[in-house]
């Protein structure tokens, strides 16, 4: 038995959207001061001594833009492409500077939350609610030497927030278009031993249509008008830590997302025939960990021990959503999916004097999966099991950081990933940071291999081939940060190329005309990323603009690869010049991008440019209490980022939050 869904998955590949910045990474799950980053390197490290291409985003802009998804916030960073099939909540997938969604590494605070039963093994970012997070680090390059499989593209870092000594309590309300309502609230606090995080989001949208709303030559195919698509979703996050001693500290984290939607199978769509016990969705993410980190030698030596687990249960009902290869009939199936992962990871951070740190470490997980279909209606038959797995990892992995001078730094890292019963793969990376202070200039530069393991749907599915080897790739990108006018304004500019290997592919005529996954793909990657942020006028108006050109080729087909744009770029403007008053608009413009449709035998389309424009204002009453209002595409641009999937119209909402 066959899902058909499965197959048309087969072909939603890569997203691809820009906007650049540098900065490096610090140590796994918490938050480091603004002028720090973690993911780069995994311990506290300056931006300015980072040699990796990384984009900071801070609390204050997922509260303006992104409170209602992940991929709203991360939609205007260069480098990084999301695509939604159908609005809020439905499958969003994420990829950087044109890896394919299973090759971009997604962790929450330090730990990835990617979903085992999945294709590639690749989280949905549709399921995800920002529960209090503190900052988002988006990490750009191959970085398997540091994370090991799936960071081929680079590493989206979720961090949420650590409580501290000025306590803080938080609750908004708001609602819009669409039927939307959302609730979210927080509350933070420590005491000189103890701190704390807690939070959650509540959220409904009526929602459209998911397939064809405002895309003619769908609606225009139709007997009877599109029905909406509505979306729930409930997320919460709690965070304690205890410091036993000076030298021992204790750490533990559950994070909760749940979401139920309606959805859209286009390969078999009816309204007319539509019944609302049929193509819904649901979906539970859930992410815990206990973290211990000890001080030795006089804090020369920092031991951090980790333990998580995440799991992973989807529940999908479709019409039509599976395929008889006997019969070539189409009956209606329940769909199952459970992954899971758990482990274990020590790491330690050894201070060489002021010249440097060498990070070491050793890691082990095992990941799961369970998927099982079940055939309704003239069809039926008893739950089935199609792919019941698990495979180990075992890592060893260590990365020299070296001041060589005041000016200079360098590092140097590698990796070892052993899946046990299958292949062992080697990473590298390297990165160089060169500063001109008297000039305000940053010369940087990286090197490094990326790779990712086949999932277990790849290895054990009925299309699957145990035997598949790893995907690799070398990765490669200088770039300079220049400042201007008494640092009031920065411009960045970075180059890369890539080149990917031993690709995992589909191949529709294999396993006596079932199909097959086989490793035959090469591509490459190349292109620009520039971004500059200005104050025009202190403390009146501030500006960021970004600009991405990329070329992506499929290099044994020569042929451009899906759904990456040649060409994006985004302008953002503030005006804080009335006190109380920010104001803020955004333009987002996308450029042509080739796409495939939802159809055997998938032949290609071109999904048309557009430009969106987003606002939004906030009124502080007094230091408790403030208004806001956004509005999204405000323009009422009609456009695509899958083929046949719908996305909003002009949408208007408000709220009020409360702070103290």
């Amino acid at each position: 038995m066959v899902s058909r869904l499965a197959r048309l998955a087969l072909m939603a590949s890569a997203s691809t959207s820009f906007f650049v910045c540098s900065l490096p990474a610090q140590a796994q799950g918490e938050a480091p001061p603004p002028d720090l980053v973690i993911t780069a390197t995994r311990s506290p490290l300056a931006i300015s001594r980072a040699g990796s291409a990384i984009t900071v985003i801070d609390s204050r802009e997922i509260e303006a833009f992104g409170a209602s998804s992940v991929a709203n916030v991360l939609r205007g960073v260069p480098g990084v492409d999301v695509t939604e099939s159908g609005g809020l909540g439905t499958l969003s997938n994420v990829s950087l500077r044109g890896s394919k969604p299973d090759q971009t590494l997604v962790m929450m605070d330090g730990i990835r939350i990617g979903d085992p039963s999945s294709i590639g093994g690749e989280i949905d970012l549709g399921s995800i609610s920002l529960t209090d997070v503190e900052r988002i680090e988006v990490l750009r390059g191959p970085q398997s030497a540091l994370y090991g499989s799936d960071a081929m593209g680079g590493v989206v870092n979720i961090i949420t927030r650590k409580g501290t000594r000025a306590s803080r309590a938080v609750i908004s309300s708001e609602a819009g278009s669409y039927g939307t309502l959302s609730t979210q609230g927080a509350v933070s606090g420590a005491t000189d031993r103890l701190s704390y995080a807690f939070s959650f989001n509540a959220l409904h949208s009526d929602g459209f249509s998911r397939y064809g709303t405002r895309i003619s030559r769908v609606t225009s195919a139709l007997a009877v008008p599109l029905e909406r698509d509505a979306t729930d979703k409930f997320g919460f996050s709690a965070r304690a830590g205890y410091r036993l001693s000076d030298q021992v500290e204790i750490e533990a984290s559950l994070v909760h997302h749940w979401l139920a939607l309606q959805l859209d199978n286009p390969g078999a769509y009816d309204p007319a025939m539509r019944d609302n016990s049929f193509d819904i969705g649901r979906t539970r993410v859930t992410e815990g960990h206990v973290r211990t980190k000890v001080s030795a030698f006089d804090g020369l030596l920092s031991n951090t021990m980790t333990l998580f687990a995440t799991r992973t249960e989807r529940f999908n009902r479709v019409g039509a959503g599976c395929y008889d290869a006997a019969t070539f009939n189409s009956p209606d199936c329940n769909l199952f999916y459970s992954g899971t992962r758990i482990g274990a990871e020590y790491q330690g951070d050894l201070k060489i004097g002021s010249r440097g740190t060498f990070t070491f470490g050793l890691r082990t997980e095992r990941e799961s999966a369970d998927t099982a279909e079940e055939w309704l209606g003239a069809f039926a038959t008893p739950k089935t099991s199609l792919v019941s797995k698990s495979q180990v990892t075992n890592s060893v992995f260590a990365l020299q950081q070296l001041r060589l001078t005041d000016r200079w730094d360098v590092s140097i890292g590698g990796r070892i990933d052993a899946v046990v019963g299958s292949e062992t793969f080697a990473t590298w990376r390297a990165t160089t940071a060169y500063n001109i202070f008297e000039s305000g200039t940053k010369l940087r530069a990286s090197v490094g291999t990326g790779a990712k393991a086949p999932s277990l749907y790849q290895r054990f599915s009925q299309y699957g081939d145990p035997n598949l080897g790893a995907e690799s790739n070398l990765g490669v990108d200088a770039g300079v940060d220049q400042l201007f006018f008494e640092d009031r304004l920065k411009v960045s500019a970075t180059v890369f190329d890539t080149h990917y290997r031993n690709l995992i592919d589909f191949n529709f005529s294999g396993n006596n005309g079932l199909g097959a996954y086989f490793n035959v793909g090469h591509a490459r990657i190349r292109g620009l990323e520039v971004s500059a942020d200005a104050q025009l006028a202190p403390d009146v108006w501030r500006a960021r603009a970004t600009y991405t050109y990329m070329h992506a080729v499929d290099t044994d087909r020569g042929v451009s690869l899906l759904r990456r744009p040649v060409h994006k770029g985004s302008l953002g403007l503030v005006y804080t010049g009335i006190p109380k008053w920010e104001i803020e608009g955004r333009l987002l413009v996308v450029g042509t991008r080739p796409d495939v449709i939802n159809d055997f035998p998938y032949s290609r389309v071109q999904l048309g440019a557009y430009g969106r424009f987003d606002a939004r204002a906030e009124y502080h009453i007094d230091k408790t209490f403030s208004v806001f209002a956004r509005a999204e595409n405000l323009t009422n641009t009609h456009y695509e980022e899958i083929r046949d999937y719908a996305t909003p119209g002009r949408s208007f909402f408000g709220g009020v939050k409360a702070s103290w």
